[in-house]
């Protein structure tokens, strides 16, 4: 039986991972070299993390569990074929895991900022930052990404840093509990935190804001959101906001699947998280669930486990520190036993495929 990934982020390279061996001929979509470990960005961003701790290589991991790696883009579905930039592949079953892209919100200026949502524009990121020493950087948006980048700069720059959020408080998706005390934490790191702000402009050396109102900058960071990428947004297929609405199966329908960051899985009230823990949840989920559909078992409902109103999470706040969160309960003690488990988690990940 051929099964199509399409997507070697977190999702679908670890399904491939679980699966295996298996009777399932699995063929893998990915126009990347190599899986990469988005949680460590903001940690290479700032010196910390080595290349190798984010990122291993695709065609041996492929080889060893024998999957097959196409390095190309998919374009598109033709019934039961994935076309591709320069191939066709045909599946039994396909599973769509192509993460998400950034979403610049129509906001003018965008090509003079950086961004840390991939991680050819977070090596582009560090070598400006190696290159020109920027004296006063920006980052726009508060969500774990901005956060996380904001700590490790302030603590390895010596520069003013600053964190724009255009909701009342940052990491508005989390507890007021925890927004109070990653506030804290990155006040003491002297990072400038500016709330209810709404950029209008990025120019290449200041941002303007929708009062009228600028700050200068060396450096911009845009971390403020994610949307469907182009491939999922041309998909004539079920969805909601933009994004593939899946079953409690993660059935899209008949013989197609949708995990990580590119699906709406929302499963009796709760709506899942768009994180690196749901997608590999998600993928060892899928793995049993095609496993029991090639032998006619009984098929379960996917549990989700970190969901919008009960947020599941590790910051890293720098100084070899890191806080907690489950549910509305922010852990913020002892800080180095959880940066030590979220870094162990992280680079372990990887591992998985060296």
């Amino acid at each position: 039986m051929k099964v199509a990934v399409i997507g070697g982020g977190i999702a679908g390279a670890e399904l491939i991972r679980v699966a295996a061996p298996c009777p399932l001929e699995f063929t893998l979509i990915e126009p990347k070299k190599q899986i990469e470990m988005q949680a460590l960005y903001p940690e290479y961003l700032g010196g910390v993390a080595r290349l190798q701790d984010l990122a291993a290589p695709l065609k041996p991991f492929c080889e060893r569990v024998g999957a097959h790696h196409i390095q190309e883009r998919a374009l598109r579905l033709e019934g039961s074929t994935v076309v591709c930039e320069r191939s066709e592949v045909d599946f039994d079953y396909a599973v769509i895991a192509t993460g998400a892209a950034q979403n610049y919100f129509g906001i003018r200026g965008v090509e003079n900022t950086f961004s840390i949502n991939t991680l050819e524009e977070t090596k582009r990121a560090r070598r400006f930052v190696e290159d020109n020493y920027p004296e006063r950087i920006m980052i726009m948006g508060s969500g774990l990404t901005g956060v996380e980048a904001a700590s490790i700069l302030a603590e390895s720059l010596d520069a003013s840093i600053y964190v724009i959020e255009a909701r009342e408080r940052v990491l508005p998706q989390f507890s007021a509990q925890t927004s109070e005390l990653v506030e804290r934490a990155l006040s003491k790191r002297g990072v400038n935190i500016l709330t209810s702000t709404q950029v209008a402009e990025v120019k290449k050396d200041c941002i303007m804001f929708t009062d009228d109102t600028c700050l200068d900058c060396d450096m911009a960071i845009w971390t403020a959101g994610v949307k469907p990428s182009q491939f999922i947004q041309d998909l004539d297929l079920p969805k909601k906001n933009g994004w593939l609405l899946v079953d409690p199966y993660l059935n899209l329908k008949s013989n197609l699947f949708a995990i990580g960051d590119c699906a709406w899985v929302e499963i009796d009230g709760r709506l899942a998280t768009k994180t690196g823990l749901e997608a590999e949840r998600q993928a060892k989920y899928l793995a049993r669930h095609l496993s029991h559909l090639i032998k006619g078992r009984a098929l379960e409902r996917y549990s989700v486990r970190a969901s919008t109103d009960s947020q599941v999470a590790l910051i890293s706040l720098g100084s070899d520190c890191a806080v907690g969160v489950v549910g509305k309960t922010c852990i913020g003690v002892p800080t180095r036993l959880i940066y030590s488990l979220k870094s162990w988690i992280d680079k372990s990940f990887i591992k998985r495929f060296k």
